[in-house]
């Protein structure tokens, strides 16, 4: 219990250094309520938002932020026949595998796609495809847990 609770004042700390740090600047710039509203896009964005931030502001391009929202716009508004499909792999795809997977996919759907890659050791190997909100799941990882429950249906069926 007492390990909880340190841990509970530890956070709570962190937080209140960041909430600290961010009120510190925005009064040196004179904009303490102006922060608030890009504070709250931003605890309200998105997963792929936030990653998509986060490699931006790793690479020194977040004085580029205005100018991929207007491209974003500008794709979301004209390119309607382009579909996203996030591909989960246990490593990085190689150029040939991207271009397979790109090529299936765009066979499947009939349309234009657009890879968005992320890398999972968890899955062991196999791939990850999620799109419209359907997934496919073609990893090893997926494979031994319906192999597991199989067996363990099986070995359950044979106790009875």
């Amino acid at each position: 219990m007492a390990d909880k609770q340190i841990s509970e004042r530890l956070e709570k700390r962190k937080l209140e250094t960041y909430a600290r740090t961010l009120l510190e600047a925005a009064k040196t710039e004179n904009r303490v309520y102006e922060n608030l509203a890009p504070l709250k896009a931003e605890a309200e964005a998105s997963p792929e938002v936030l990653s998509v931030l986060s490699q931006m502001a790793a690479h020194g391009d977040l004085d580029k932020l205005s100018e991929v929202l207007d491209l974003y716009s500008e794709m979301a508004d004209g390119d309607q026949q382009t579909v996203g499909v996030t591909v989960t792999t246990a490593v990085p795809l190689d150029n040939e595998l991207r271009a397979l997977v790109t090529q299936k996919c765009e066979l499947d759907l009939g349309c234009n796609v657009f890879l968005i890659e992320r890398v999972d050791p968890s899955i062991i190997g196999g791939l990850i495809l999620s799109v419209n909100g359907r997934r496919r799941d073609a990893s090893v990882r997926h494979q031994l847990e319906q192999a597991r429950k199989v067996m363990t249906h099986a070995v359950k069926n044979s106790e009875v």
